[in-house]
C-alpha cells in the first residue's frame, strides 16, 4: 500500500467517523445542523488538505529547480576556470 492510498484511507475513515458522530449527536437532539452546514465543513477540511498537498508539491518542485540551476552555475564556473587555465598555460 503506497503513501497516497494510506492517506486516502485515513481521510475516508476520519470523515466517516466525523459524519457518524454528527449524525448520532443530531439524533440525540444535541445538535441540529442542516446537511449543507456539514457539507461546507467537510469541503473546508478537504480544501485545507489540498492546499497542504499542493504547497508541499510546489516546494519540492522549487527545490528541484534550485538544484538544477545550481548545477548549471557550477558547470559554468568550472568551464570558466578551465578556460582561464588554458589561457594561462598558453601565455
Amino acid at each position: 500500500m503506497n503513501l497516497h492510498s494510506k492517506r486516502l484511507l485515513f481521510i475516508s475513515v476520519a470523515l466517516f467517523l466525523v459524519l457518524v458522530t454528527l449524525q448520532r449527536l443530531a439524533e440525540m437532539g444535541g445538535i441540529a445542523l442542516p446537511w449543507w452546514v456539514i457539507l461546507i465543513a467537510v469541503g473546508s477540511v478537504y480544501c485545507g488538505y489540498m492546499w497542504y498537498k499542493t504547497s508541499k508539491e510546489e516546494r519540492q518542485e522549487e527545490q528541484k529547480w534550485i538544484e538544477q540551476e545550481g548545477r548549471i552555475f557550477i558547470r559554468r564556473m568550472e568551464d570558466e576556470k578551465a578556460k582561464r587555465n588554458r589561457e594561462n598555460s598558453l601565455s
